[in-house]
């Protein structure tokens, strides 16, 4: 008994309909995706429309050619697309606050008066955005020096290196995304 499954319902449909999503938000045609890939464009519109269940390998080439993973396409699938976090109450500490499959990572560093460190996340080819929750921080990026208050926010591209000290004690966010020039 197959039930009563919609075309929506399909895993074939939904995954379709995500490669499709991802090709068009790059602004590539399908003959663009179909040279990238190796993949005929015939049989890549019917992976769209969800009329073909591609293989694994052919699935590697098109996320490949669209400069995602097979994970980031499937992450909808286990349907828990949503996580949650909570700032420390109270202690030094660091809490990671972003899914580890997206490409924007996050976590919040709570320190004590006197505490130092090095920047939290990888910044390789990284953006970096930090926005002061409580207290003050101090923060040097490439040798230049940023003194920090409730409410202030820093954002650095690809910067090289990065420290930070804690005058008094301090939460402070920490974000950094894959820099468009990297």
């Amino acid at each position: 008994m197959t039930g009563n499954l919609t075309d929506e319902d399909s895993l074939a449909v939904r995954i379709g309909a995500r490669l499709r999503e991802l090709r068009q938000r790059r602004g590539m045609t399908l003959a663009v995706l179909s040279k990238a890939c190796g993949v005929s464009v015939s049989y890549l519109s019917a992976v769209e429309k969800g009329v073909n269940h591609p293989s694994l390998q052919t699935l590697a080439a098109v996320t490949d050619a669209l400069g995602v993973t097979i994970p980031e396409v499937l992450a909808q699938e286990g349907r828990a697309t949503s996580t949650r976090a909570r700032l420390p109450e109270r202690g030094p500490g660091i809490v990671e606050l972003s899914h580890p499959l997206l490409s924007l990572r996050a976590c919040a560093v709570s320190a004590i008066a006197g505490e130092r460190g090095t920047c939290p996340l990888d910044l390789d080819e990284r953006n970096l955005f930090l926005y002061v929750v409580t207290g003050s921080v101090v923060v040097d990026v490439d040798g230049e020096s940023f003194a920090l208050g409730p409410g202030d926010a820093l954002d650095a591209t690809t910067p090289g290196t990065v420290s930070w000290t804690s005058p008094g004690a301090s939460t402070v966010t920490w974000t950094s995304c894959p820099s468009r020039h990297g």
